[in-house]
C-alpha cells in the first residue's frame, strides 16, 4: 500500500522547476488514475518549487484543473513555471507530461488561512455517525466504474442515507455523502484535501445514471489546514445533460470547519 506522502512525492531533477514521479497503480479507479490524486501531485510540485523563497505558501488556495489524457501509473515528468511570486500568494502552472501533455493545472498557493470569529461559511452537515458507515470496498463492481484500488488506501464511507443507489434504489436527488480518511493514519494536508474533493462516487449515481465519469476539468478552492481526523464529505449535481454534468463537493474537517470546495465538469458515459 502506497501511503500518501510517498505516493505525492515528485523527486527534483538538476533543472529547476523540473521533476519526476512514478504514479502510483494503487491510487486508480478502475484502470484509471484518480484526479484528486493527479492535482494532488502537482500541487507539491509546485510547493516545493517555491518553498525556498517562499516558504510559508503551502496551502494550494486555488487551483484549476485540466485533464487532456489519462496517464498511466508509472513514470511520468512535472514541469512547474512560476507566474508571479507575491507576498501574499504566488501563482504558478504545471504540466504533467508522460509521451505529451496529460494533465495541466494553474495554482494560487498562499499561507492556510487561521480561524477567526469573523468567518462565515456553511455548517458541517449531520451524517450517519462514521462507525455506522460500512466502509467502500476496493474489489467490487457495484457502481460500474471496475475495481476501485484508491478504496485500499483513501478510507471512504459513503452515508447509508445517500447510498441507495448501490442497492438499486437511488433517490433521484443526485446527492451523496459520507466520510474520508487516509487509511494509513496519515493527517490530511491541504494538498490532501484535492483528493478529498473527488473521492467520493459521481453524484449522478444517485440520479440512476451509473458507469463511467471521466473529470474533463476541475476547480477547487482549499480554505485551510484541517484538523487532524476523518472529513466530512458532501456532493452533489448541479446540473446533468445527455454526455455531461457539472457537480459540486464541500468538505469539513472534525472541528466542523469548511476547509475545502471544488466544481468539476465531468463526461456522462452510460
Amino acid at each position: 500500500m502506497a501511503e500518501y506522502d510517498k505516493a505525492t512525492r515528485p523527486e527534483p531533477t538538476d533543472e529547476a522547476g523540473r521533476f519526476t514521479i512514478i504514479l502510483d497503480d494503487q491510487w486508480t479507479i478502475g484502470p484509471k488514475l484518480h484526479g484528486g490524486y493527479l492535482l494532488a501531485v502537482l500541487a507539491r510540485a509546485a510547493r516545493e518549487t517555491i518553498a525556498a523563497e517562499r516558504p510559508g505558501h503551502t496551502c494550494p488556495q486555488a487551483v484549476t484543473g485540466t485533464y487532456l489524457q489519462a496517464p498511466e501509473p508509472g513514470p511520468a515528468s512535472l514541469e512547474v513555471t512560476v507566474l508571479r511570486l507575491g507576498r501574499g500568494a504566488s501563482q504558478l502552472r504545471v504540466r504533467l507530461d508522460q509521451g505529451g501533455p496529460a494533465v495541466e493545472a494553474a495554482f494560487v498557493l498562499g499561507p492556510p488561512a487561521p480561524p477567526t470569529p469573523d468567518d462565515v461559511e456553511p455548517a458541517a452537515p449531520e451524517l450517519t455517525p462514521r462507525e455506522e458507515c460500512p466502509r467502500s470496498p476496493s474489489g467490487s463492481d457495484d457502481d460500474g466504474r471496475g475495481s476501485l484500488p484508491i478504496m485500499d488506501v483513501v478510507d471512504t464511507r459513503l452515508d447509508p442515507r445517500t447510498a441507495g443507489f448501490l442497492h438499486g434504489r437511488p433517490s433521484g436527488e443526485g446527492r451523496l455523502a459520507g466520510w474520508a480518511s487516509l487509511a494509513s493514519g496519515e493527517p490530511w494536508t491541504p494538498e490532501g484535501l484535492l483528493v478529498a474533493l473527488d473521492v467520493l462516487p459521481p453524484a449522478t449515481f444517485d440520479m440512476g445514471l451509473s458507469g463511467w465519469s471521466p473529470t474533463m476539468s476541475l476547480s477547487a478552492h482549499v480554505v485551510a489546514a484541517p484538523a487532524p481526523g476523518p472529513l466530512r464529505v458532501v456532493q452533489w449535481v448541479e446540473r446533468a445533460g445527455a454526455d455531461r454534468m457539472h457537480e459540486t463537493c464541500r468538505v469539513w474537517d472534525p472541528a466542523g470547519r469548511l476547509v475545502g470546495h471544488a466544481h468539476q465538469l465531468a463526461a456522462i458515459r452510460r
